[in-house]
């Protein structure tokens, strides 16, 4: 056995099923290797203080090279009261930075102590580390209390430059919070989500010198839902000051951050559950989360991030800097081949993209973020008087119903989004595709603010009567270029012009931003551009969001893979 190149038996093991693999476990150290490689065995992880000896043992050698996954869940303190309880205090809101700085910190120390113990000739590992956004134990003997379940203060990192740096981890990933399947979960308490300051994921990034692709899953309870009472939507939103500083602290932390040249795509999804988002009410004010700059902060840093990747993709609530500098100076995406954006049908100045079919809430402006935009330090009057409201009537008791009705483009605020958009794609010489597009929703309550009798059934020309759920309807354009799968083809045969399809129901483009949209990917000899304007499935009618989540080349779930052994 011994006389068997390494090479063959590599070979070998890669065609044999697990059972087989295990028979050739004890045959030589080359087939136990091998064995141990294929099995999938040492495939993922899911680490905790527990099972951290463990982890070192295991990996310490050359299985941190079969290393793929390495899951993280993040726990914050328990949260104990007596009734009547009082909010989140300073001291406690200090002791959750305090508890996720220490949770990191053993994270990376523990897959550092791997690293160096594994030595060169096993490293660097190629993981993807999964992390999950903060979770915390919440006493069930007072659940009509509801702030202490969604907390709106962002929990930070302290001090991420002490961080050790690690290269083995390629990958990072940070989702929604979920039970850990290490947990037993204890009927005296229900787990509450906690918020991750944005910038986390900046900091962490830095520390990962040999990072190729960097993705959340977040941010779907920012977003209020449509089925509860005044009293328990004060109890349970989040505020919008915390939500303003975030989007700014991640702006601030790109500023000056050196992220790793390996980075080349990114995947970062703030808009997570889709549903939880889109179901809001179209009536609510939103916040400005601009003020008082021109210019978004945030779409502005995202637009920073870019230059050296090859795969953008994006669900965020941005403005034209995202596309476009504020400065209106040149941009330059030298290497971008895919760029796909899903933006909310709010914009961060709190004004609307969308209005609806008789022009209902064009002029819907975004509410000032001042002091009392934040949520109390200590419990008040009126969150007393809010809970007994809740005591007395239940917290899921409806009040108002809710009215989504914007499924018509505003003009005023959008075509400067989407023209910002085509003058920047004109520019990327090496897209292969791109897509900007909006998830909607259409569920209109007659008898509230929304009035229908101008025009009755003025929807009916947006909407398609093969749509079997008007609550996610989509609207955008998604652009494929030559030599690119023909998606119109039978046989998906590569295309020999570039194409787009406008998913826009009856919405036109004016002459001048048509003109810039036929200019994407357009490079010189290129015989011309085939555009579609109408579905064969919906006609000119809004389609479902799932329309162009299949179009997109690489799906969500696929971007952060590490690619098998081979």
């Amino acid at each position: 056995m011994d006389k068997i190149p390494p090479e063959l038996i590599d070979r070998i093991s890669s065609y044999l099923e697990h059972d087989d693999l295990k028979s050739t476990l004890l045959l030589s150290k080359s087939f136990r290797f091998s064995a141990e490689k294929y099995s999938r065995a040492f495939h993922g992880f899911g680490l905790h203080e527990g099972n951290a000896n463990k982890f070192v043992d295991t990996f310490s050698g050359h299985r941190l090279s079969y290393l793929r996954e390495l899951e993280f869940w993040i726990r914050l303190p328990r949260i104990e009261y007596t009734y009547p309880e009082g909010r989140d205090n300073a001291d406690e809101l200090r002791q959750n930075d305090r508890s996720l700085t220490q949770q990191i910190t053993f994270l990376f120390d523990t897959i550092k102590t791997v690293e160096q113990r594994a030595g060169e000739q096993n490293n660097p590992g190629k993981i993807l580390l999964k992390l999950y956004a903060p979770l915390r134990w919440v006493s069930n003997k007072h659940p009509t209390l509801a702030y202490h379940r969604q907390l709106s203060w962002r929990v930070h990192l302290l001090e991420p430059e002490s961080l050790p740096t690690l290269g083995s981890i390629r990958a990072l990933e940070i989702s929604r919070g979920v039970q850990a399947p290490f947990e037993t979960r204890d009927e005296d308490y229900g787990l509450a989500t906690v918020k991750l300051d944005y910038r986390v994921m900046v900091d962490l990034a830095v520390q990962l010198p040999n990072l190729e692709y960097l993705g959340c899953r977040i941010g779907g309870d920012e977003w209020q839902p449509k089925w509860e009472t005044k009293a328990a939507r004060y109890l349970s939103r989040d505020w919008a000051g915390p939500r303003r500083d975030t989007r700014r602290d991640f702006a601030e932390a790109l500023k000056s951050a050196r992220l790793p040249n390996s980075l080349r795509r990114i995947c970062l999804d703030f808009l997570h559950p889709l549903d939880e988002v889109t179901g809001i009410d179209h009536l609510n004010a939103q916040p400005n989360l601009v003020m008082p700059a021109p210019n978004d902060p945030f779409s502005t840093s995202l637009h920073h991030l870019s230059h050296q990747l090859r795969r953008l993709h994006l669900r965020v609530v941005a403005d034209e800097s995202l596309f476009w500098p504020e400065n209106g100076g040149n941009t330059s995406w030298p290497n971008l081949e895919s760029l796909v954006v899903m933006f909310h049908m709010v914009s961060p100045s709190g004004k609307w993209y969308f209005q609806g079919p008789n022009g209902e809430g064009r002029d819907t402006v975004g509410f000032e973020v001042t002091d009392a935009s934040y949520p109390p330090l200590e419990e008040s009057e009126y969150d007393e008087e809010m809970q007994r409201n809740i005591q007395d009537d239940g917290h899921r008791e409806n009040d108002t119903l809710s009215s989504q009705f914007r499924i018509v483009p505003n003009d005023d605020t959008l075509r400067p989004f989407l023209a910002a958009f085509a003058s920047a794609t004109a520019q990327m010489k090496s897209l292969k595709e791109a897509a900007l597009w909006c998830s909607l929703a259409w569920e209109p309550e007659y008898g509230s603010d929304y009035d229908s009798d101008d025009d009755d059934h003025a929807e009916d020309k947006w909407l398609s009567e093969k749509m079997r759920d008007y609550r996610s309807l989509a609207w955008g354009v998604y652009y494929r270029a030559s030599g690119e799968k023909d998606l119109t083809h039978p046989e998906r045969l590569p295309s020999e012009v570039p194409q787009l399809w406008w998913r826009v129901s009856k919405w036109r483009p004016d002459p001048e931003l048509h003109g810039l949209f036929q200019q994407i990917g357009r490079q010189p000899g290129d015989d011309g551009l085939k555009e579609h304007w109408i579905d064969d499935t919906y006609g000119e009618g809004l389609v479902h969001w799932h329309y162009f989540e299949s179009f997109i080349q690489d799906e969500i779930e696929v971007m952060g893979q590490i690619p098998e052994l081979s």
